[in-house]
């Protein structure tokens, strides 16, 4: 595997109603301060060239920044995904100078679940790190959840990022899908969410201008396919025991060492292909053509094993977790 996202802890400051892992509070069997250092060194074996570090909130984990630098020392790249509630200038300094590839998690309240003092307070801290980030010229990346209910309160926030000249890479418009706590909370997943209607809503000075927006597909028109750029189905079928580097894939290590080949799967123990400390490399790799044996059995209409999707007459189902950049005045959308 080339990349793999490391779930830190489960602690978290927040307990979102679309959390795929169900964050919040921390679980018993997370790997201890050791156990996180000997599974960076497995890692290292597995022939993984990048590391992101997630949670949960990986700013629960006090010792976050020395595995950051043990990662760095290694040669490695580093990701980093957070909700940006804990972040203050001397940790954006440290991050800036460490890690190649950054991403901020920005929410509505109905997603957040608090009243509305706390959001305000929750939304001026936030646009206060994202600023900072501007400022510092930190190459970073903004995710928006898209519920159900929110797509007028997210179209809200872009419009602000762009007047508040916030220059991040790219705006992720993030689909919520029914795993995790998103399962509990169904009313608000948004598996059809029609990125392209929502990106014609936004004003045409913004869909003119150079502010970038990445939206995610549920599924493509089979006429029309060809003309979208990038698509892809289960990264899942491109792995083998053979082949286990796989870019588009989206591998996860969860709090406890346990590996999967798609963060959509995680802690669904039948997908699971080892534990980075118990299991050889030997054996886990050997243990990704079972999966994908399984996949490739069980998947029925939909490319996604966790999902289970109804594919429409004139529809292909793709991978929603890989998402398209789009060009707003490149594809008329």
């Amino acid at each position: 595997m080339e990349k793999v996202t490391f779930l830190v802890t489960n602690g978290c400051n927040f307990k979102c109603k679309h959390c795929f892992v169900d964050a919040g509070n921390k679980m018993e069997n997370e790997l201890s301060v050791d156990e996180k250092f000997k599974a960076i060194n497995k890692l290292c074996e597995l022939g993984v060239k990048k590391i992101t570090f997630s949670g949960g909130e990986p700013l629960i984990d006090r010792e976050v920044f020395r595995y950051i630098e043990y990662v760095k020392n290694k040669g490695l790249k580093i990701g980093f995904l957070t909700n940006g509630l804990l972040l203050d200038k001397e940790k954006l300094i440290f991050l800036k100078r460490m890690v190649d590839t950054f991403s901020i998690s920005l929410y509505t309240q109905d997603i957040l679940g608090i009243n509305q003092e706390m959001y305000n307070r929750y939304l001026d801290k936030t646009i206060h790190n994202l600023i900072n980030l501007s400022e510092m010229h930190f190459k970073f990346n903004i995710t928006i959840p898209v519920s159900t209910m929110n797509k007028d309160k997210a179209i809200e926030l872009i419009k602000m990022l762009y007047a508040k000249k916030i220059k991040s890479n790219t705006v992720r418009i993030y689909m919520i899908t029914p795993i995790g706590r998103g399962e509990e909370n169904k009313d608000i997943c948004t598996p059809e969410l029609n990125c392209v209607e929502l990106l014609e809503r936004l004003p045409k000075d913004i869909r003119d201008s150079d502010f970038d927006i990445s939206v995610e597909y549920s599924s493509v028109d089979k006429n029309s396919e060809d003309n979208l750029g990038f698509c892809t189905y289960c990264t899942i079928l491109n792995y083998s025991s053979t082949n286990y580097i796989n870019n588009f894939g989206d591998p996860h290590m969860d709090v406890n060492g346990d590996l999967y080949l798609c963060g959509l799967i995680l802690r669904k123990k039948e997908y699971c292909i080892g534990n980075i400390l118990r299991d050889s490399k030997e054996e886990i790799v050997k243990n990704i053509d079972k999966v994908v044996e399984m996949i490739k059995r069980n998947k029925g209409e939909d490319c996604c094993p966790a999902l289970k999707r109804k594919t429409n007459e004139n529809q292909k189902l793709v991978c929603p977790v890989i998402y398209l950049r789009s060009e707003v005045k490149k594809e008329g959308k």
